[in-house]
């Protein structure tokens, strides 16, 4: 499955804890014009995607950090405000396409994370920030030509929301 829904599942390599400290390491300059951003990605799609596009010499923005996942169904909504509360500008979760074409490898991981951001607004509302620091992305391995302007994108929506207000602290 994408996700334990107790969160007790590790392996050797990987855990819940693991990646929580991998979001905490990320280094967020305190100057508002270098914005950081967590890209969350699935290591079954995205994380390839990712891989071809450096190995095409492909300009990727600067100012992401890449963490991978085993899938995004194993998102956790803690890593997200952690993070933000942390001064992230944002955060992008990429993980395999659904629908009639469903190609996660966990079964329906990709979905599963599209259902638990449902519950992000809330948990930003009450940070005071918008929902749109938050995006999820569907990519599959042969879209890797696509991701430089995927992240352009973001990175240019979360620069009209202004600096996240806890960077700094």
């Amino acid at each position: 499955m994408g996700a334990c829904p107790q969160k007790i599942i590790s392996f050797k390599d990987y855990s819940v804890p693991m990646v929580a400290e991998a979001m905490k390491a990320v280094n967020v300059p305190e100057e508002e014009d270098k914005p950081r951003i967590i890209c969350l990605i699935c290591e079954n799609d995205a994380y390839p995607s990712l891989d071809i596009a450096g190995l095409n010499r492909m300009q990727l923005n600067p100012f992401f950090r890449f963490i991978n996942l085993r899938c995004l169904g194993g998102t956790n909504l803690v890593w997200i405000a952690d993070s933000l509360s942390a001064g992230v500008e944002g955060i992008m979760l990429i993980g395999c396409k659904y629908g009639d074409d469903y190609q996660c490898h966990f079964i329906k991981g990709s979905e599963m994370c599209n259902e638990r951001l449902g519950k992000v607004q809330e948990t930003l509302s009450r940070l005071m920030l918008e929902a749109e620091r938050v995006k999820q992305v569907q990519l599959a391995v042969n879209e890797w030509d696509q991701l430089p302007q995927i992240l352009d994108d973001f990175a240019e929506e979360l620069k009209g929301f202004g600096p996240n207000p806890f960077k700094g602290f």
